[in-house]
């Protein structure tokens, strides 16, 4: 099987006795033509394509056109090209399936380790990097909440670093400098911490029904915007801090009140004290 898709190297695929890896102009491949993951569907959504092809494939974008200096930063290859894989499913589907997709990815990450490793003494960081890269980028992409703008810089990345070697920090500004957010905390809380950022809130008062809320999380200031059910159909952003806000929503009742756990990754804990 051969498929001419990058014209400087070509594209082939390669049959081997393993499940497949990425390489410059041909991916190793051993999926047996099945679909999914050696033929099983992690995802729930009845997942009709071969993962192999499409997560490695991926990479000829997110680890050859673009390739990082040091390993610690593999995340860059692997949490894009996890990523891609969610976008496959948004092209090939919609939205809503790619939003399932991703959401089953929670499953894989284990929260053991920093996603990016230690610099300069090859070393990567956690496994995470694959899912728990992805899911990062699914917030980035929520709290941007502008698919032109969020394109534009997936595009604009293999744009404007293509054939060079890059560092997890060069993306992190990049990326806050075209969305016109400082996406900095969300990036050091994601990527140099193990843990989630935690949602907390406590219930204030029942009638009319408010909430007290806040960040609980590594980062000094974290501040990370985040959307929530704050009337009757009505989901829109909130702004935590890791200081305690109030806000009091009249039309709703605590079973009511769900903050977005499709949209972004975190945790959600009720305080009662």
């Amino acid at each position: 099987m051969a498929i001419i898709l990058f014209y400087r190297d070509g594209y082939k695929l390669v049959e081997t006795p393993y499940l497949g890896m990425e390489h410059q102009s041909a991916i190793a491949y051993g999926n047996e033509y099945k679909t999914g993951y050696a033929g099983t569907d992690f995802s729930g959504i009845g997942q009709t394509w071969d993962y192999i092809i499409i997560h490695e494939t991926a990479h000829e974008w997110w680890g050859n056109n673009i390739t990082t200096k040091d390993i610690a930063d593999m995340w860059v290859h692997e949490g894009f090209g996890s990523y891609a894989e969610a976008l496959y499913v948004e092209c090939t589907s919609n939205n809503a399936t790619a939003i399932r997709y991703l959401n089953a990815q929670k499953k894989k990450v284990k929260n053991d380790l920093p996603v990016v490793g230690p610099c300069d003494v090859n070393c990567e960081g956690s496994g995470d990097m694959y899912a728990k890269g992805s899911l990062m980028l699914h917030t980035i992409r929520n709290i941007i909440a502008d698919d032109d703008v969020w394109f534009s810089i997936i595009k604009g990345l293999q744009k404007d670093f293509a054939l060079q070697t890059v560092t997890t920090s060069q993306i992190e500004n990049y990326m806050s400098k075209k969305s016109g957010k400082d996406l900095s905390k969300v990036f050091e809380q994601y990527l140099r911490y193990k843990d989630l950022p935690v949602f907390e809130y406590r219930v204030k008062s029942e009638t009319p029904f408010a909430i007290e809320y806040r960040w609980r999380a590594d980062v000094d200031g974290f501040d990370m915007p985040v959307k929530a059910t704050i009337g009757i159909g009505v989901r829109e952003f909130i702004y935590p801090t890791t200081q305690w806000q109030t806000i009091e929503m009249p039309n709703l009742s605590q079973k009511n009140f769900k903050v977005a756990e499709d949209l972004f990754f975190i945790k959600i804990k009720e305080v009662k004290e």
